[in-house]
């Protein structure tokens, strides 16, 4: 019998089909399942921190009226070295978990991608009796995500921090962060992207800063969080 090249092409192309089935199945198996498959082409969860205020200075001119928003500073505690203590433990706790954590100033990259965003930041008033933890996420809906993402962190950073509820006080900006606001900023988290801002406690109060002085404590709180999310949508196993 004589194969003529449109049999040979037919026969190569079932050969390659049944070899592609089978590697799915394989690693079907091997990886849980089609959201492990996903997982696995996707690569490693990837996180965003931002350290509030860091670099406020070298915002571009879109941000040029948040050039000098460096944030609180009460009694020689800055909010931005908190932040930034915060963030860097924060790191480290996560990329021992497997996750790929980026650092970002105050300027968001340009449409800026991941499984999630968190944005650091410490409050202050001159209330000093004011305290507790406070969260948002943009004022109107950018995606699916952002609400089951501040549900879980807030959950998880109330547990372990112990810190009362200061949801009252969330501000204007905060529902508006700029960071979140892609239909007016360039330099903005992509709107595929769940984010939130956090105030994790007050510099201001004399409890607030205790709980916030060992970066620890707030880290701890948010890496639950931020694993428990990423559980919950399927990014790593239970």
């Amino acid at each position: 019998m004589t194969w003529t090249t449109r049999q040979r092409r037919i026969l190569l192309g079932l050969l390659l089909a049944v070899s592609l089935l089978f590697l799915l199945g394989l690693s079907y198996q091997r990886n849980g399942g089609w959201q492990g498959i996903l997982n696995a082409v996707k690569g490693p969860p990837r996180v965003g921190l931002q350290i509030g205020h860091l670099e406020a200075g070298r915002h571009p001119e879109e941000l040029a009226n948040l050039r000098y928003s460096t944030g609180a500073s009460v009694n020689g505690v800055n909010e931005v070295d908190v932040n930034f203590a915060v963030a860097e433990i924060l790191r480290d706790m996560l990329v021992n978990e497997g996750v790929v954590v980026e650092l970002l100033p105050a300027t968001v990259p340009q449409g800026y991608r991941a499984d999630l965003f968190v944005s650091l930041h410490a409050d202050s008033s001159e209330d000093r009796e004011r305290r507790g933890y406070k969260s948002a996420v943009f004022r109107y809906e950018r995606n699916d995500k952002d609400a089951l993402l501040k549900q879980i962190i807030d959950a998880n950073y109330f547990y372990f921090s112990g810190l009362p509820d200061d949801d009252n006080n969330v501000s204007g900006s905060m529902l508006e962060y700029y960071a979140f606001n892609h239909e007016r900023f360039k330099h903005s988290v992509h709107p595929k992207t769940p984010a939130m801002i956090v105030e994790m406690g007050y510099i201001s109060n004399a409890e607030d800063l205790a709980f916030l002085e060992d970066p620890v404590n707030p880290a701890y709180a948010l890496k639950i969080g931020i694993l428990s999310y990423l559980r919950e949508v399927g990014r790593i196993k239970e």
